[in-house]
């Protein structure tokens, strides 16, 4: 009986060592709200926007959203996990796949892969990594583009998510049909190889490539009797990225480039931006702001014709500043961002700006409710497909 019971507590101790060793960890997120949403009067709430039926244009609609528009975050199921390989070298992975329980689906579109993958499911995160305490750390897989990454830790006070400060507001007929404030590079980067190197007096660096593995064809028509059809296929675009952010205390700063190398427009460089941002939490309240400029604006695809934009010489200039007040369980947020895209060839500066505020309240450590309300403005708002929304909505995290 003796030798059964110190068995069984010599298997319990390499139990424990293993599991200080390797850990997985099961989490997620479920956050919904209901929107009501306005739309310019020269566009429609539903349907394709200002080529909708007229019959649809300007005229309010109800919402049940995601929480990744005016919520608190997307809604999402994730694994994630470490391995202690000693010596000071450790193996992690990540896989989280955005959830939409209003529909009941998941998965979602891939920046430089949609019309080849269709909609991955772990399409939030799926990487790879080894890492050292001196020697940094190198990830593999899906991962977030460098701004994506701090604009949710520094530069947007919601974290991309009640004022998300990437948006695509809509432009009237013949000039750009997509505005945007800030720019992330989609979200997230497929096919990336990422290096960060170990943090040094609250300095840490990062550099990342996402190989543009998929192919494009790219079909012109040339006016003519009869007309000429060219198709040409090449290489999706690589998208390159190289950070510095600081982060000690109350205050984080970050310095981004970024940019598209490749793809159909041709073998140089396009969507050339740099982003700096900082926060600064003061206790009674924390401030965020951020500073982008694009040279060169071009769509994620580098399609010249269909689905991507590109017009050599379009630059755009972005800022930002937002605050969150925490009061007991209450807690108020409000920003502003804005952007102003100069175009060549003669044409007109547009401007566009959104700003909002919203109130939590956290019933839990877990569980909170919020209301949130936005508004767009700037030249041809009238065409904004979300030209003002109020939110009301719940989420929970596991």
């Amino acid at each position: 009986m003796k030798k059964s019971l110190l068995a069984l507590a010599v298997l319990g101790a390499f139990t424990s060592i293993a599991s200080a060793q390797s850990s997985v960890t099961l989490y997620g997120r479920l956050d919904q709200n209901v929107t009501l949403q306005h739309p310019g009067k020269n566009a429609a709430a539903t349907g394709t926007g200002t080529g909708a039926a007229a019959s649809r244009l300007g005229k309010s609609v109800v919402k049940l959203q995601e929480g990744n528009v005016n919520g608190l975050g997307g809604s999402r199921l994730g694994f994630k996990g470490t391995e202690d390989l000693g010596s000071g070298l450790k193996a992690s992975f990540q896989l989280e796949a955005q959830l939409f329980p209003d529909e009941g689906r998941a998965g979602n579109t891939s920046t430089f892969s949609s019309t080849f993958n269709g909609n991955p499911f772990f399409s939030r995160f799926a990487y790879l990594g080894l890492s050292h305490n001196t020697y940094g750390e190198i990830r593999v897989g899906r991962q977030e583009s460098l701004t994506r990454e701090n604009n949710v830790k520094i530069n947007d006070i919601s974290g991309e998510s009640n004022f998300n400060i990437v948006e695509n507001l809509e432009g009237r007929p013949g000039t750009l049909k997509s505005r945007p404030l800030f720019q992330n590079f989609g979200a997230r980067v497929d096919n990336g190889i990422r290096y960060t190197t170990p943090e040094f007096a609250g300095f840490r660096a990062s550099a990342i490539v996402g190989l543009g593995e998929r192919l494009i064809t790219d079909v012109t028509v040339t006016a003519g009797t009869p007309p000429v059809t060219t198709t040409t296929t090449t290489k999706a675009a690589t998208y390159r990225g190289l950070g510095v952010v600081y982060a000690a205390g109350p205050l984080a700063l970050d310095l981004i480039y970024e940019d598209l190398h490749g793809g159909v427009v041709g073998n140089g460089e396009y969507n050339n931006v740099i982003t700096a941002g900082g926060s600064y939490d003061f206790g009674i309240a924390k401030v965020a702001s951020a500073y982008q400029h694009t040279n060169n604006l071009g769509g994620q695809f580098a399609v010249s014709s269909g689905a991507g934009v590109f017009t050599k010489g379009t630059d755009v200039d972005a800022w930002n500043i937002g605050v969150a007040v925490p009061f007991n369980a209450f807690t108020f947020k409000a920003q502003y961002t804005g952007s102003n895209i100069s175009r060549p060839a003669g044409a007109s500066d547009l401007d566009q700006s959104k700003y909002g505020v919203s109130l939590a309240y956290s019933l839990s450590k877990r569980t909170t409710i919020y209301a949130t309300a936005t508004a767009r403005s700037g030249d041809d708002r009238s065409y904004f497909v979300r030209q003002n929304e109020y939110a009301m909505g719940l989420a929970h995290t596991f």
